[in-house]
C-alpha cells in the first residue's frame, strides 16, 4: 500500500474510534461533564502549550541539581495562556527560573515562556507568577512565587539556587545550593520577612500576642522559618476576625 494512503487510513480509524468514544461519553453525561469533555479533549494535544525554546540539560556532572527539590519527572497542572492543561510532566529549574516540559511525541525537552504563565502546581506546590509594577507598588523581582499561606494575608516564598565552581586538579565541579527569600503579604504591600522582627513588625498590631504565641508553640523562627510563617499568618488571620 502506498505511504499517503496508510497515513490517511490511519487518520481515518484514529478519527473514526475518537469520534465513537466521544459520541459515547457525551450522550450519558451532563451538559457540563459534556462541556469539560470537549474542553479537556481539544487542549490535552493542544500544541499551543509546546511552542517554547529547546531546554538542555546542563551542568550534568554537577555534585546537585537545579531544580526544585528533586530532578525526577512529576505530573503537574499549568495555566499557561488563559488555559489549563493537567497532567503535564514537567520539573522547576529553580536556578534559571523555568518550568520545563517533556516535548509531548517527540524526543527533547521544552523551557515554556515564562512570561505566559500565570500558575502552576507541582509536587504539592502552588506557585504563581508575579511581576515588577510600579505603578501598582509592586517591588518584587519578576518571577514565580511559592504560596505557602494564602489567607486575609499571604505568605510567599522565592525558591533559587546559586551555581557555584570548584577547581579540584584539572576538573571543575559544580554545586547548586539553594536560597529561599520570604514574603508576606498585607493590604496589598509585599514585605521582605526573613527574619522574626520582620515578620513580626508587618503585624505590628498584634505583635505582643503573636510573639508570646511563637513562644507558647515552641516555634523556632531561624531554624523553621516556612513553619513560622504560616502558624503566624493563620493565627493572625484568626485574631483579625470580626
Amino acid at each position: 500500500m502506498p505511504k499517503y494512503l496508510l497515513v490517511f487510513s490511519s487518520i481515518f480509524w484514529f478519527s473514526v474510534v475518537c469520534f465513537g468514544q466521544t459520541t459515547a461519553l457525551l450522550s450519558s453525561d451532563t451538559p457540563s461533564t459534556q462541556a469539560t469533555y470537549l474542553y479537556q479533549s481539544a487542549t490535552i494535544l493542544s500544541p499551543h502549550l509546546y511552542n517554547g525554546n529547546r531546554y538542555h540539560i546542563y551542568d550534568s556532572r554537577s555534585l546537585d541539581h537545579q531544580f526544585f527539590q528533586q530532578e525526577e519527572w512529576a505530573k503537574g497542572v499549568i495555566e499557561y495562556d488563559g488555559q489549563r492543561f493537567d497532567s503535564i510532566p514537567m520539573l522547576y529549574d529553580i536556578f534559571k527560573d523555568q518550568v520545563v516540559i517533556q516535548y509531548r511525541g517527540h524526543p527533547g525537552l521544552i523551557q515554556l515562556q515564562s512570561e505566559r504563565v500565570k500558575t502552576f502546581s507541582y509536587i504539592n506546590r502552588h506557585f504563581v507568577r508575579i511581576e515588577t509594577n510600579e505603578m501598582e507598588d509592586i517591588n518584587l523581582n519578576t518571577g514565580f512565587y511559592d504560596v505557602l499561606y494564602d489567607g486575609k494575608v499571604q505568605v510567599l516564598a522565592r525558591r533559587t539556587k546559586l551555581r557555584q565552581e570548584q577547581i579540584e586538579g584539572n576538573k571543575i565541579k559544580v554545586s547548586f545550593t539553594a536560597k529561599n527569600t520570604f514574603y508576606i503579604k498585607k493590604d496589598g504591600q509585599y514585605y521582605p520577612t526573613n527574619t522574626k522582627n520582620g515578620a513580626l513588625g508587618v503585624f505590628e498590631d498584634q505583635k505582643k500576642t503573636l510573639k508570646k504565641y511563637l513562644r507558647e508553640q515552641r516555634i523556632n523562627y531561624r531554624k523553621d522559618t516556612e513553619n513560622a510563617l504560616v502558624k503566624l499568618s493563620t493565627y493572625y488571620d484568626q485574631l483579625a476576625r470580626p
